[in-house]
């Protein structure tokens, strides 16, 4: 195996995926249940934690000269390393903030640039970054990608839905345990004063109360470097990204 245990892009790429328009922030419902005092989801932020590395300045580079596809936006504060490729050690994953700078005035010319996701009311604030886990390593995110379009996405959502055929209810509770964990540990990142924030500002029914991702709905799947790049980070906890590694391995992938 390619990748070592220790240490979302949403659909579409782009600069601005993964950031909640402020405007919408406090007012998006979830299906979502978090209790930040129930032992196991502490547990599991413990756990979470404990399996981040530093991000050095030579991962800096490493990034800078290494990420092509679904390109993490700059404006993203970067806090650690999740998973490390088990021969190179150069970061598969990783860990970033969940505030970011709402309005990026240099760059609000470039391709790609989509002022949709920004309140121009805020300025220079800070908005919800949603994807704690991001996904870098090239050859992942291609294989992942490979994947995505051949199209088990419909096939892995269906699994979640009640009355569909496929539907397998173990799965679906497990996974909506698995969304509460990841909301809980992105809300962990916050210091007390950004926590204060959030509440102010009407954010934390998003970073706090939505699940992998942003996701609002349990049986929500959307994205598989999404879902994938949570599985590595924690070390096999997204359901979704265990059937992601299988049918990668089954298609031959090298990963």
């Amino acid at each position: 195996a390619l990748l070592s245990t220790r240490e979302g892009r949403e659909s579409k790429s782009g600069p601005t995926s993964g950031v909640v328009n402020p405007q919408h922030a406090s007012t998006r419902h979830s299906d979502v249940h978090v209790d930040l005092n129930d032992p196991e989801v502490s547990s599991a932020v413990r756990e979470y934690a404990a399996r981040v590395s530093q991000y050095t300045e030579a991962d800096e580079r490493w990034l800078r000269s290494n990420q092509d596809a679904k390109r993490l936006d700059a404006n993203v504060r970067v806090v650690g390393v999740a998973a490390r490729h088990a021969v190179t050690g150069h970061p598969v994953v990783l860990v970033t903030y969940p505030l970011r700078v709402a309005y990026d005035r240099s760059r609000a010319g470039r391709k790609g640039y989509s002022t949709h996701k920004w309140d121009s009311r805020k300025k220079d604030g800070r908005v919800p970054w949603t994807n704690t886990f991001w996904l870098v390593c090239p050859e992942v995110v291609s294989a992942v990608g490979r994947l995505e379009h051949a199209g088990p996405v419909r096939d892995f959502h269906a699994k979640f839905v009640k009355g569909d055929p496929t539907h397998d209810a173990d799965a679906a509770a497990t996974f909506a345990k698995q969304h509460a964990r990841y909301a809980a540990f992105r809300w962990s990142l916050l210091s007390d004063e950004d926590k204060e924030y959030c509440e102010r500002e009407g954010y934390a029914s998003v970073l706090r109360d939505c699940g992998v991702g942003g996701l609002r709905f349990v049986n929500q799947v959307k994205c598989l470097h999404l879902q994938y790049g949570h599985y590595l980070a924690s070390g096999g906890d997204n359901v979704v990204g265990e059937w992601t590694r299988a049918e990668l391995v089954r298609r031959g992938e090298s990963i």
